[in-house]
């Protein structure tokens, strides 16, 4: 079960920044000694734009005006940072269960990056989407139809360095991902 998830029908810029910053509040933040707004949960953020237009050129046998419907997802995707019982002090047992919740998502991303980044010939015929809610909900965009940036955050201090170098390395890996978008479109023959 993933909590909190809304679906809405938004038609300009505005209102997606105002489910952005709703969706936000929802966010689950705590103090621990790495981090004074430590996220407690992964986020993401889906925006499906859909976008009409008539058919580029008319068939002269045929008198009705088909659409095509274009279709993109946007996904803003925030991680929770790596947990260390050790480094972040929680001493509770919720936010050491949150942190094992944490790691566990962040190592099937992880091997699911891994296994993505493997040339043709040498990566597995399956690929576990399965081991986490996040790769689950990410597996349409992480096949392959798709473009992907990422952005990670780093620590240059001595005592985080084993979480950086984790950090650089996964994105290394996940630039050696071979992404092959394509247009998602779908023609309406009903007509308008």
């Amino acid at each position: 079960i993933v909590m909190n998830v809304i679906q809405n029908e938004v038609s300009n810029v505005d209102e997606v920044l105002e489910l952005l910053v709703r969706g936000n509040h929802y966010r689950v933040v705590a103090a621990t000694d790495m981090n004074t707004h430590s996220s407690r949960s992964h986020a993401v953020f889906r925006i499906t734009v859909e976008s009409r237009s008539k058919e580029d050129e008319p068939n002269l046998f045929d008198t009705e005006i088909h659409d095509i419907l274009r279709i993109a997802d946007f996904n803003l995707v925030d991680l929770a940072g790596s947990e260390s019982v050790k480094l972040t002090n929680t001493n509770t047992v919720a936010r050491q269960r949150e942190g094992g919740k944490i790691n566990k998502s962040l190592l099937a991303l992880t091997s699911v990056i891994h296994s993505l980044s493997q040339p043709e010939n040498k990566r597995p015929k399956h690929i576990n989407y399965r081991d986490s809610k996040l790769t689950r909900i990410l597996q349409p965009h992480l096949s392959g139809n798709a473009e992907m940036a990422i952005l990670c955050c780093a620590s240059p201090a001595k005592t985080y360095i084993e979480e950086t170098r984790s950090t650089l390395k996964f994105a290394a890996r996940a630039r050696l991902v071979e992404m092959k978008p394509k247009v998602n479109e779908i023609s309406d023959d009903s007509g308008t």
